[in-house]
């Protein structure tokens, strides 16, 4: 049973999205990251991204503009090293994504993606320099990025507006947690793949006009790890005859691969706009032979203010 299917049973909670026609949204997005490779865990780093977001009533949707006001980059390496990213990356991190999206704000796809293509592969060229072997692997990378159609493109690249969506919308029963079974279209072709999830209505703040939605979903690792692999090979096709290639089939043959995604949400209980989201989305790669972790744990503080 899909999501939208297992939330039309309950119907005790409900804040359907009211917006102005036109609606001018501040977003802010606070993003860490903590790696763990080999067993080790490295230095977590974070940034920070405002964001001033229209959103246009279209039809059964939206039409949604997504322009950067100010961005703050991981802190990483050197000063020196620190300026050359900002400069390589400066155009990429200003551009103004236009997509579609669902009647629940859900990405659809994004307009002019070519263009965007374009300014990635700009960016990420001069991010390598003259490095020949980086050059390679971000060619590669920019050749994924260019075979994906506009719709694939929104699953990836706009990720924290995805992660807002899931309770716009929704109606719950406060006390039953709703299960549900999902496929995830792979923006990098090869199938679907396989998922659980559960949503929950935590508390009604009426006080604070508020409703508190948790949620939580676990990829399956089988279709997930077939796709991870299919990727890999596809950028590692594209990196040409005397690129060191990996063995992939031998890679994922020894690993044991986990993810799990969550957030909980604050929902207008007026607008129906969740207005800050707390979320984070684990992945662990474990060799059972040897015991040693590959992983990441990202984590995204959200917030979103209605300013008409």
């Amino acid at each position: 049973m899909s999501l939208l299917l297992a939330l039309a049973a309950a119907s005790t909670f409900a804040a359907p999205l009211d917006l102005p026609k036109t609606a001018q949204v501040e977003m802010v997005v606070v993003k860490s990251r903590e790696d763990i490779r080999d067993g080790k865990a490295a230095a977590p780093i974070g940034g920070k991204t405002v964001y001033a977001k229209t959103i246009e009533a279209r039809g059964d949707g939206y039409r949604v503009t997504l322009k950067p006001v100010s961005t703050e980059l991981p802190k990483v390496g050197t000063a020196a090293q620190q300026a050359k990213v900002q400069a390589a990356l400066e155009g990429m991190l200003a551009r103004t994504y236009v997509y579609d999206a669902d009647e629940s704000l859900s990405p659809v796809s994004i307009e002019d993606w070519p263009a965007t293509v374009a300014d990635v592969t700009k960016a990420l060229t001069a991010l390598a320099g003259d490095d020949a072997d980086a050059a390679k692997a971000i060619g590669a990378v920019t050749s994924m990025f260019a075979r994906m159609s506009p719709e694939q493109a929104a699953t990836v690249m706009l990720k924290e507006d995805s992660l807002l969506t899931v309770p716009v919308n929704v109606e719950l029963e406060v006390g039953k947690p709703l299960t549900y079974d999902d496929e995830i279209a792979s923006p990098f072709g090869g199938g679907a793949i396989k998922a659980k999830g559960v949503v929950s209505i935590e508390k009604i703040d009426e006080a604070r006009g508020v409703g508190v939605v948790r949620w939580s979903r676990s990829l399956d690792p089988e279709s997930t790890t077939a796709i991870i692999a299919k990727m890999i090979e596809a950028m590692a096709a594209q990196m040409g005859p005397d690129a060191q290639k990996p063995d992939v089939k031998a890679m994922f043959a020894k690993m044991k691969f986990e993810n799990t995604s969550g957030c909980l949400y604050e929902i207008d209980l007026k607008i129906g706009l969740p207005v800050k989201a707390d979320c984070e989305s684990k992945t662990v790669l474990t060799d059972p032979s040897s015991g040693q972790l590959n992983g990441r744990t990202e984590r995204w503080a959200i917030t979103q203010t209605l300013k008409n």
